[in-house]
Parts: C-alpha cells; sequence; structure tokens
C-alpha cells in the first residue's frame, strides 16, 4: 500500500479582502492541512520542505513521521523527490 505525500508551495488569496498570504498545503491518502503564515515561499524545494519540517502541525509532523519511519519520498510542487534526496533534512 502506497501513501503519496504532496507539499504545495501556495499563495493564498482571500477573494473578498484581497488580502494574500503564503504558505503551503500538505495531503496525503489520509489527511490534508496548510499553514499560511510565511512571509515568502522559499524558491529551492529542499529549503521549502525543511520550512514545512519547521512549521508542521500536528497532521503534517504525521506525514513527516510516516516518510521517515518509511523512507519514502513525496512530491513537491510538482516535482517527485527519492527519499535519498531529501533524508539530510531529518538528520540534525
Amino acid at each position: 500500500m502506497s501513501n503519496m505525500i504532496c507539499f504545495e508551495p501556495t499563495k493564498f488569496e482571500n477573494v473578498r479582502t484581497g488580502g494574500v498570504s503564503r504558505g503551503f498545503r500538505a495531503y496525503d491518502d489520509n489527511a490534508a492541512a496548510y499553514c499560511n503564515n510565511w512571509d515568502a515561499i522559499p524558491d529551492d524545494d529542499l529549503d521549502f520542505l525543511a520550512k514545512v519540517i519547521e512549521d508542521a502541525d500536528d497532521t503534517v509532523q504525521a506525514m513527516l513521521d510516516y516518510m521517515q519511519e518509511h523512507e519514502k519520498g513525496c512530491d513537491i510542487g510538482g516535482e517527485w523527490y527519492e527519499w535519498h534526496q531529501i533524508s539530510r533534512l531529518w538528520i540534525t
């Protein structure tokens, strides 16, 4: 059974006020979450994922824990990254 985890860099716009915020949407086969309190979105996907890790709520943390436990990759903005490409982000 596969659990594909995706992180989407996202610009959120309030359609009534025009207010804009930035952050990410995260989703997998079991849950979805978002964060919309960033000032800017890093251009580099690994920098982006590092910021996701830093700002993870419980739902996103469960996705990240699953990735680490099963050494699974993820989709970042439509680009697939294998575990060996992103695993260094979990080393402190």
